[in-house]
């Protein structure tokens, strides 16, 4: 998830596990641990694009890694601070702050390599947005009360209700999503698409609007789904899938990559001047020409995806021919866009049923 909530999980974890041996200083101890994993992009420098992809989330975040930092950064804490906390207990906490930076990543949409380096599959459940304040806010408030004066009983209690309640909202996100799902199947069988596979995630700051992404032969059909809609009914939309357009550069790292970091969610597009960009269909879309139709609010005019890479040439030879370029949509007004995603969280509805193929 993003830095704040990681290392206020961090923090809240050391508060948890050391407070009554270095006090408020466990916190720092475990805002450092927490983002830990995530210093793996100070190397981005030293990479090119295609490396970067599989860089991140990788080494850094998997199991190997945190069983070899545990007992290194137990010793250094227990001798920094002159044995008041002992090897043992300050390795227990450096495993439980790692360990929740690596499981509270899990549960996003972004691939995590916890199995690095023996094998670079990557693991995601698809629970949470990359950033929820419902989920970080909680928290982070119950971590700042425990920072103040107090008894270590106090202290520890103020933090404990802080991380409760943002286990309990991680249960309840997983019992929406199992909600969600078994809506979106239902709704799929109805329509006659058969899915090879289907992925659904959270959208943006909350676990209220869910999205699909049902894959067939040739392309995906994508919509969304609010626990709030009165009806049933789920309008999708098909994006087809454009692979005929990488036949004659499959061959390429950038687009062996490419397919690996998206898990073959893809779509390729090409314009009308030959440009082509790599589509990954996981992270969410909108609606560049008309931001009103965001969130399925209506038949999409300029679909954009939040990851979407452009195909350049390299000026290399064989299989580094490609390179890449990550490029970010800029819609006119993220305002309005958000007020799409409040509006269409609350239940509102396409009105337009069939919605169209996108190209």
């Amino acid at each position: 998830m993003d830095f704040v909530t990681q290392v206020t999980l961090g923090g809240a974890v050391g508060q948890a596990t050391m407070n009554r041996e270095l006090g408020n200083k466990a916190v720092l101890w475990g805002m450092l641990a927490g983002a830990l994993p995530d210093l793996d992009v100070l190397a981005y420098p030293l990479m090119d694009e295609i490396s970067q992809l599989t860089w991140h989330r990788g080494i850094s975040h998997s199991i190997l890694l945190t069983v070899v930092l545990t007992p290194l950064l137990g010793w250094l804490i227990s001798r920094v601070h002159r044995r008041a906390v002992t090897v043992e207990k300050a390795a227990l906490f450096t495993f439980l702050a790692i360990g929740s930076h690596i499981l509270i990543d899990l549960l996003t949409v972004y691939g995590t390599q916890i199995l690095a380096p023996f094998s670079n599959r990557q693991f995601e459940w698809n629970v949470l947005f990359i950033i929820d304040p419902l989920f970080t806010l909680p928290l982070l408030f119950f971590l700042i009360l425990s920072l103040f004066p107090g008894e270590v009983r106090a202290k520890l209690f103020r933090n404990a209700i802080g991380i409760i309640l943002a286990t309990a909202y991680v249960i309840v996100a997983l019992l929406f999503k199992f909600s969600a799902v078994d809506s979106f199947e239902r709704a799929l069988e109805r329509q006659d698409i058969t899915p090879e596979r289907l992925m659904v995630t959270s959208t943006p700051f909350n676990t209220v609007l869910w999205r699909a992404v049902a894959e067939t032969h040739d392309g995906y059909w994508i919509g969304y789904h609010s626990l709030l809609d009165e009806t049933a009914e789920i309008p999708f939309w098909f994006v087809p899938r454009n692979d005929h357009l990488l036949r004659d550069i499959e061959d390429q790292r950038a687009i062996k990559t490419l397919r690996w970091f998206s898990e073959d969610w893809f779509n390729v597009q090409q314009t009308p001047e030959g440009a082509l960009y790599f589509r990954d269909l996981r992270f969410g879309d909108m609606d560049m020409g008309m931001p009103a139709h965001s969130f399925g609010m209506g038949p999409p005019r300029d679909l954009a995806f939040t990851f979407t890479f452009a195909l350049l040439e390299s000026g290399g030879a064989g299989t580094e021919r490609l390179t890449l370029r990550q490029e970010f949509p800029e819609p006119e007004g993220y305002g309005e866009i958000l007020e799409v995603l409040w509006e269409r969280i609350k239940g509102r509805k396409a009105q337009v049923p069939g919605l169209p193929v996108v190209e």
